[in-house]
């Protein structure tokens, strides 16, 4: 699995995010979008560095960079170094 399918599906089946995944868009926004609130991002947090084998530093979640899907995707890439063909919604 994709890392974008990967995202969705934890925001899906772990945050419990009612949007269904096929439905999700890269430049949807968490709190706006999704109706996530600061418990769904710990467990967003949680989840994918669980899945993904990272650590998401405490700055990134103050800082705001998770405000889109893409943001999500885009920082999980970056700390996995992972080398993907861009991703698409």
């Amino acid at each position: 699995m994709n890392p974008l399918q990967t995202i969705k599906r934890i925001l899906h089946s772990e945050v419990l995010v009612e949007v269904p995944i096929d439905r999700m868009r890269l430049d949807d926004r968490l709190r706006e979008n999704y109706g996530m609130d600061s418990l769904g991002f710990v467990e967003l947090r949680v989840q994918c560095e669980e899945a993904f084998d990272i650590s998401i530093p405490d700055e990134a979640i103050a800082a705001g960079e998770l405000s889109t899907l893409g943001d999500v995707l885009a920082l999980v890439e970056r700390l996995s170094g992972a080398d993907h063909p861009p991703a698409t919604a």
